[in-house]
């Protein structure tokens, strides 16, 4: 049989190949005849036709072929389909689609093919002329209540793919001013269904210029729910002028944003301005406490707490309820001590674990020059016992000594500023600080040519002792000018909140920090510089930093997203009593 197939197929193709496709035609409805449950030779019938241009045959023999196929074949059909489609005329596949309606109607498809061409052709096959007649009737915000009620019938039956025809239909059309209203409610449809790229794709069609603040938060959620940021990137310039603008909606979704982008800079700004919103509304209160519980941040979760009890306390409408409040109030206080001692274990942990790796990374650092130093005793030792000893050796050997133990005194002076006893407590000026630690490089920096620039109120006050708080500049300064070298800029940054916390902002314009080293730089003895330089390099400048900080009850970020160099932020949430805010509550 097998024997026989190919030489019909040979003969056929001969004739195919030689301008003579009636004959050809001709022979592959003798081979069907002969073998009625092969699907190769309608196909082939198909292909013929299509390539002189006989579609509407073509598309006849296509449907022959789909009723002999397996639904692990479908794929044969899929490509002969959409080879069709790429040349025959609009109508001939108006009517093929109607031929495969009807059969799809005739349940005589084995389930697994119908699913299959439901997923090729999805909102083609919704298309016939009553839904024609709906297309254009959603053109028009005055057909609102109708196009609404009729997605609702089509969500509530499961008919999806009419859903998407309508948008499939939107995104073709030149003229969407007038639905305006209905596109946004399709939008909000498709996101439910989650259709996500037909969703953005309809925003990008139909929603410009970007004026509807549900529809941007809609946009940003889509692409958080994608896990990809890169239509509302293209689409939209995400700066601070844009979260200022932001309507409570939008700043949530920039809380998920900027944790991705680790634009940890953008987010204490977008936390900021939901703070302020969170004054009188309990709704936004509680979703800013959840957004700190999430980012760990239980002190200002705690004092938001406090503020909602006030505001509820405050609302008469809702005193009926009181009870059932305050026990939901002490459930969630519990929720909050747990998850509070869950993370200061963890954060023990972790610094248990970094205290294991920098003992380690010491015990190196100390043992090279410590094994230089009995080495060269134990060598003098032998030229000592075969009385080779010179005064030059014996020079050679104390010169030797004095430059490891140099090296082991600049090693152990690293850490005296976390380490040392000596805690001269009191008040300084934050500004004052970095100042004079430039004043003692400027030297260098001039060598360099490195310009700096120093901003913000020099009446801004820290409680703590200066001369340790000035190695956390010290140690970035020195970290900056290894970065640029020769040639660049330094910018300090300094302000405070409303809420007493003191940030810092410290920028260079360096070759910056490569990725695949973000999540090391405050390690103990990470460092991709020289630690013979004599200028750090030990991989110690930034751990130490980040250690005084905590000291001081603050914190250092690296931005993430900066592209210009190396951004830090520095955060120092000051202690202060009976701070109270504009509206004279206190939280």
């Amino acid at each position: 049989m097998y024997e026989e197939q190919k030489s019909l197929a040979d003969e056929i193709t001969k004739f195919r190949f030689s301008a003579q496709p009636d004959k050809a035609i001709a022979l592959c409805h003798q081979a069907m005849q002969r073998f009625p449950d092969n699907s190769f030779f309608p196909k082939l019938e198909g292909d013929i036709c299509r390539q002189y241009e006989r579609f509407s045959h073509a598309a006849q023999a296509y449907l022959k072929m789909l009723l002999l196929l397996r639904p692990d074949q479908f794929s044969i059909f899929a490509s002969a389909y959409n080879n069709l489609a790429r040349s025959a005329p609009r109508e001939v596949m108006d009517s093929f689609l109607e031929d495969i309606r009807e059969l799809l109607n005739g349940a005589g498809l084995p389930e697994e093919l119908e699913k299959n061409l439901y997923t090729l052709l999805g909102s083609q096959l919704a298309v016939d002329k009553e839904f024609l007649l709906f297309a254009e009737q959603a053109g028009d915000d005055h057909n609102f209540r109708l196009i609404k009620s009729k997605i609702d019938r089509w969500e509530a039956a499961q008919d999806i793919a009419r859903i998407e025809a309508v948008a499939a239909i939107k995104l073709k059309s030149d003229e969407n001013r007038k639905s305006r209203r209905i596109d946004a409610f399709l939008i909000q449809r498709l996101e439910k269904l989650k259709q996500y790229d037909l969703a953005l794709a309809m925003i990008g069609k139909t929603q410009k210029p970007y004026q509807n603040k549900l529809i941007l938060a809609a946009m940003l959620r889509i692409c958080r729910k994608k896990e990809d940021y890169s239509f509302a990137e293209e689409e939209l310039s995400i700066d601070d002028g844009f979260i200022e603008r932001s309507s409570f909606n939008i700043q949530y979704e920039l809380v998920y944003y900027f944790q991705i982008k680790g634009d940890d800079e953008r987010l204490e700004k977008t936390l900021k301005l939901m703070h302020n919103s969170a004054v009188n509304s309990i709704p936004i209160a509680r979703t800013l406490y959840n957004f700190y519980l999430s980012l760990n941040r239980f002190e200002e979760a705690q004092n938001i707490l406090q503020h909602i009890r006030h505001l509820e306390r405050a609302a008469e409408r809702i005193r009926p309820n009181l009870s059932r409040s305050k026990e939901q109030m002490e459930s969630e206080q519990a929720v909050w001590q747990r998850m509070k001692e869950l993370v200061s274990e963890q954060e023990h942990n972790r610094q248990m674990i970094a205290l294991g790796d920098l003992l380690k990374g010491f015990s190196h650092e100390l043992g090279q020059p410590i094994t230089n130093v009995r080495y060269a005793v134990q060598l003098y030792q032998k030229k000592m016992q075969r009385n080779l000893d010179t005064p030059e050796a014996l020079q050679s050997l104390l010169s030797d000594i004095l430059l490891q133990t140099n090296r082991i005194g600049m090693l152990l002076s690293r850490f005296s500023p976390i380490v040392s006893p000596k805690n001269e407590a009191g008040e300084f000026s934050v500004r004052g600080c970095a100042e004079k630690v430039f004043a003692d490089l400027e030297t260098r920096l001039r060598v360099q040519n490195i310009t700096f620039q120093i901003e913000g109120p020099v009446g801004l006050k820290l409680s703590g002792d200066q001369v340790q708080f000035s190695q956390v500049f010290y140690n970035l300064v020195l970290n900056a000018m290894q970065a640029i070298e020769k040639d660049g800029h330094i910018a300090v940054g300094i302000s405070v909140s409303r809420d007493n916390a003191i940030t810092i902002i410290f920028a260079d314009d360096g070759p910056g920090i490569p990725e695949e080293n973000f999540q090391k730089i405050f390690e103990p003895f990470f460092s991709t510089k020289d630690p013979t330089s004599g200028n750090g390099g030990e991989g110690l400048g930034l751990y130490i930093v980040w250690n005084i900080l905590k000291m001081f009850g603050g914190r250092i970020q690296l931005d993430r997203s900066y592209r210009s160099g190396t951004k830090f932020l520095i955060q120092i949430q000051q202690k202060k009593e009976g701070h109270r805010n504009e509206s004279g509550t206190d939280y």
